[in-house]
């Protein structure tokens, strides 16, 4: 008897949810047989002892103990003739239902057998017959009573207090709206029935019993199964609808997910449901219900948590019925064995054996005493998660922990202008917070307005507006897939601490460039590549660049090949030239847009520059100065090896050019300020030349030093300053310093073609003296719509462009962007004769090296170098450089021009 009691209490404990048996190959949930003891006594004293085992239980195993005998007067007197018509079809299984209903697991009800009770009522019920009725509205009335009124039994009261009450609003809400739309003339409305959509379903499609199909929905099919009815439908499908029920209800207490969610009820049923029957015969419907038991699961071959213990002393006996051996108890672990392996063979053959273990007790039966050393039966501990409460508890508490920390970092995504979901919602932006030198930036890459970098205004604006143009590129894309589609990457400083309008602008410059080139790309011709662009931020001065190139870029390149280059790049620092580094390591070609120090080259095969490098900006200074006339160069600048790589190394090629040449020249540095520069006015410095090398944000103290105390400046020098100070000549702010009055300034211009161009091409024409023929008609006529739409714009009026030439920034970006998109016409022509398709980004750096490329500004020609060395470098000067309005003249020139015939001063400036 041990080890019956055994394989019992193994039977009972439900496997985990990972568990996997070696012969069924079923994950979690296995089958379970239906146990079956033939004794020679009834009731038998072995289910007796049971039952007494499993209340013992702590927690306690849900069951049911039912001496079959009984059932009969049992159900007669829960069902009078007043309260049923008839009595159950299945009365041993009404019994069981109503035990089962009333156990509970922990706090919880074990369940409401909404499916049985369901169809139990069903075929308890004749349609209400009224005058002008059809039957539909008769079952929908019907069904209405089952879901929210009441009847004269206790039965259904008690059904309607517990089970549906929790749910009272919800249906009263749903009946209130069938009410209406029947009003309304809605008839399809009027025929729902609330609250019956999970067991509507499952009749119609979750079973095949009692024959669903023939019905066209479920209104017609519970009609079947009413009386007067379902007497000529087939009897037995019905009672095996009944069984399907009664155990569909219990796989759903049971059910340890909904979906792909879990559901913690069923990971708190660690026990499966054992049920003890007692006496079963043929006559009393104990075998019966066996039976179906049996046929249901070998049809559905659903698995259930009923545990069938049925015993029975009659004779002949069950067994000799199926033609089955019983075992002994102590065979009983071989034979649950055996019964395994064979299942799945008698399932598929439906054998009425199928699901039966056939056990023999001996007789008499052994003394409640020898069951001391049995195993406890007691449900195993509910896993910690799923207790109740628990995981409330848990998420409550990661709430409070995170409350504080989550707020803080929303705080700083709305400080930084970092979008919160941009990352998580759309593929086109990847952003972190990062801390630059003490702030707390957003940087990372968009291509969409769910994330716009910076807080200039302005800068902000152009961003939308290629953002905008990234939409209109992919829906023309969309309506013409042959046409290609490429992406450049703009990667640059766009963020930084406090504010920098300089900065800001001459980024907004260099995007309202790419802009325009993307407007004159994004058109509707069948043949020309759409450009998409790509806007990164590195952080301010490029400081967080190289994780923004490993941690999102990278990935981003590797997943979109349509990406054929980046563009940008602020400053020569150290930072930059680890992402040039790198970006030559993925292949992917690089045009800096205003970088010029000497060593960039070196650091990537992929890597090009428009502007040429610091050794032809000290070529031009030198030769200007000994044009000049000059005795002497100055060369003042903050202090070096501090990491502006730029710096350093303008500052030693340019003393180096001038001593080769003859040059007498000094470098002095400052310490701490360009105030400590002394005045150039004390003694005459006329015939000398200062050159300021430093960036835009000192250039306007340098100015105001030098020029400090000068009550004659004609014995000021010649002042001359890098092209780092661009920025500082584009924006008013900078230049309305009433020291600065009077003071005339030189500086090089890294594009000093457009901006001769003039005012007339900021209204839509260059100025006829500049000579540059198309392409910066083009672009001069582009330029006057986009500064229209700025001026129009919502902007504050110190971020709109009031300079009256167009910017330098602008018109290298422009070109940078050109570049990109004549390398691929170039690829494309390539491909006469073969399927057009996008080029790889690899064939892009050599197709620079075949372009003779005629841009806005000027002529551009890789092939002897990756640097621009021949192209235009120009010293520009401004006479008063307080006087905004004034247009800068060239004063000296070095380079190539528009092109090979373009007529020239002896200053070297286009003639004119």
């Amino acid at each position: 008897m041990r080890v019956l009691l055994e394989v019992i209490h193994g039977l009972c404990d439900r496997p985990g949810f990972f568990y996997r048996s070696k012969t069924e190959e079923v994950v979690g949930d296995q089958p379970l047989p239906l146990l079956y003891l033939e004794s020679e006594a009834s009731p038998t004293p072995f289910l007796r002892a049971l039952e007494h085992k499993l209340d013992e239980g702590r927690p306690a195993i849900p069951h049911a103990y039912v001496d079959v005998s009984s059932v009969r007067a049992e159900v007669d007197k829960r069902w009078p003739p007043e309260a049923r018509e008839t009595q159950p079809l299945l009365p041993l299984l009404d019994v069981l239902s109503h035990q089962l209903s009333e156990v509970h697991v922990g706090s919880e009800r074990l369940t409401r057998f909404d499916h049985y009770r369901l169809v139990d009522w069903l075929t308890s019920k004749r349609l209400p017959r009224k005058p002008g009725r059809d039957d539909r509205a008769s079952v929908i009335e019907l069904l209405r009573q089952w879901t929210g009124r009441t009847t004269e039994n206790g039965e259904a009261l008690n059904r309607a207090v517990d089970a549906f009450i929790p749910n009272l609003v919800t249906r009263l809400g749903l009946g209130l709206v069938a009410w209406v739309g029947s009003k309304a003339g809605f008839r399809w409305l009027a025929r729902r029935v609330p609250g019956l959509a999970r067991e509507s379903r499952w009749f119609m499609r979750g079973q095949n019993f009692a024959l669903p199909n023939h019905s066209i929905e479920f209104l017609g099919f519970a009609e079947r199964l009413t009386l007067g009815r379902r007497e000529s439908e087939n009897t037995e499908q019905i009672k095996l609808l009944l069984v399907h029920a009664f155990l569909e209800d219990l796989r759903i207490a049971y059910r340890r997910r909904n979906r792909f969610l879990p559901r913690r009820a069923g990971w708190r049923r660690t026990a499966y449901i054992p049920v003890l029957l007692d006496g079963v015969t043929k006559d009393n419907g104990g075998w019966e219900l066996l039976e179906l038991i049996n046929d249901v699961r070998n049809e559905t071959g659903e698995l259930d948590p009923l545990l069938v213990i049925a015993a029975s002393s009659v004779q002949p006996g069950l067994s000799e019925r199926l033609g089955v051996e019983p075992v002994a108890p102590d065979e009983t672990a071989e034979a649950l064995t055996t019964w395994r392996e064979e299942l799945p063979r008698k399932r598929q053959m439906l054998a009425p054996d199928a699901r039966y273990l056939m056990i023999r007790l001996p007789f008499p039966s052994p003394d409640k005493k020898k069951w001391k050393g049995t195993p406890a039966f007691r449900a195993a501990p509910v896993r910690w998660l799923a207790r109740s409460r628990r995981l409330e508890a848990i998420i409550a508490a990661v709430v409070v922990v995170l409350l504080l920390p989550a707020f803080v970092t929303v705080q700083n995504h709305i400080r930084a202008n970092c979008s919160i979901i941009g990352s998580a919602t759309s593929a086109g932006v990847s952003t972190r917070l990062m801390d630059v030198e003490g702030n707390v930036e957003c940087v990372g890459y968009s291509d969409n307005s769910s994330q716009v970098f910076g807080s200039n205004e302005r800068l902000r604006w152009t961003q939308q507006a290629v953002f905008a143009q990234n939409e209109e590129a992919e829906r023309l894309h969309d309506a013409d897939p042959g046409r290609p589609f490429v992406s450049l990457i703009y990667f640059s400083s766009l963020t930084h601490k406090d504010t920098n309008p300089d900065a800001d602008h001459s980024r907004a410059e260099e995007l309202e460039g790419m802009l325009l080139k993307q407007r004159q790309q994004n058109d509707r011709s069948r043949s020309e590549p759409l450009l998409r662009i790509v806007i990164a931020n590195g952080g301010a001065m490029m400081k967080r660049a190289p994780e923004v190139l490993r941690d999102m870029l990278t990935s981003l390149l590797e997943d979109d090949p349509g990406i054929i280059g980046v563009v940008g790049l602020d400053r020569s620092v150290a930072e930059t030239k680890d992402v040039i580094t790198e970006l030559g390591a993925l292949g992917v070609p690089t045009i800096g847009t205003t970088l010029t120090e000497a060593s960039l080259p070196t650091k990537s095969s992929t890597y090009f520059q428009l502007i040429p490098g610091n050794v032809r900006q000290a070529d031009l200074v030198r030769r200007y100065a000994q044009y000049a006339g000059s005795t002497k160069v100055t060369i003042y600048h903050p202090p070096l090896n501090k990491g502006d790589v730029y710096l350093d190394d303008l500052v030693n090629v340019l003393g180096k050019e001038l001593a080769t040449a003859g040059v007498r020249y000094q470098a002095v540095p400052w310490a701490r300020s360009p105030q400590e520069v002394p005045s150039q006015c004390v003694e005459d410095h006329s015939g000398e030349m200062v050159f300021f090398a430093g960036r835009e944000e000192d250039f306007g103290e340098f100015l105001r030093a030098i020029g400090r105390d000068c009550y004659d400046k004609n014995r000021l020098p010649r002042i001359v300053a890098d092209d780092a100070i661009i920025r500082f000549i584009a924006q008013k702010a900078s230049r309305v310093h009433d020291s600065l009055a009077g003071m005339r300034v030189s500086y090089v211009s890294m594009a000093g073609l457009v901006v001769l161009a003039g005012k007339s091409c900021v209204e839509g024409k260059p100025d006829s003296k500049a000579r540059g023929g198309l392409p910066l008609d083009a672009f001069c006529a582009g330029y006057s719509r986009l500064n229209q739409e700025i001026q129009e714009s919502p902007l504050p009026p110190e971020d709109k462009p009031i300079k009256p030439w167009p910017g330098e920034h602008m018109g290298v970006a422009y070109d940078a962007a050109g570049l990109f998109l004549d390398a691929v016409r170039n690829a494309q022509s390539r491909l006469a004769g073969l399927p057009v398709h996008t080029p790889h980004r690899g064939a892009i750096g050599g197709e620079f090296r075949e372009l003779e490329f005629f841009g806005a500004t000027g002529r551009t020609d890789f092939s002897a170098s990756r640097i621009g060395e021949q192209r235009n470098f120009t010293i520009l000067e401004l006479t008063d450089i307080h006087d905004f309005e004034q247009q800068p003249v060239c004063v000296f020139l070095t380079g190539d021009l528009y092109g090979p015939d373009s007529q020239r001063q002896a200053n070297g400036c286009p003639v004119g």
